[in-house]
C-alpha cells in the first residue's frame, strides 16, 4: 500500500495497518495492550518529524533540537522493534494452536 506517500495520509494510515495486523493476528491483541505500545511508537516518530520540522525552520538548527531529533527517532526504532516482536509472537501462537478434529467416519 502507498499510504507512506500520500500527503497527510501518512500520518494516519500506518498507525492503522500496524494495528489492523495486530488485531487480525490474534483477539488478545487488545487485552495485551498492543495497541498501547503502536500508539507509542506512533507518537515518538510523530514527534521526531515535528522535532526536525522545527529544526528546521530555526536553520541553523542548535544542536539539542538534532539531538532531541534523533533520540526520539531511536526511540520510535526500539518501540517499532516491541510492536513486530510481539505481532510474530501472537502469529507464531496462532499458528501452533490446533484445532480439535473429528475423525473420518470408518466407511
Amino acid at each position: 500500500m502507498g499510504a507512506w506517500f500520500i500527503p497527510a495520509v501518512n500520518f494516519y494510515a500506518p498507525r492503522q495497518l500496524v494495528l489492523d495486523i495486530g488485531r487480525a493476528s490474534s483477539a488478545s491483541w487488545e487485552q495485551k495492550r498492543g495497541a498501547a505500545l503502536v500508539n507509542l511508537w506512533w507518537a515518538a516518530w510523530i514527534m521526531h518529524v515535528v522535532v526536525l520540522v522545527v529544526g528546521a525552520v530555526m536553520a541553523p538548527g542548535p544542536m539539542a533540537v538534532l539531538v532531541v531529533g534523533e533520540a526520539l527517532m531511536i526511540a520510535a526504532a526500539v518501540l517499532l522493534g516491541l510492536v513486530i516482536h510481539r505481532v510474530m509472537a501472537l502469529q507464531d501462537a496462532a499458528r501452533g494452536a490446533t484445532l480439535p478434529v473429528t475423525p473420518l467416519a470408518q466407511a
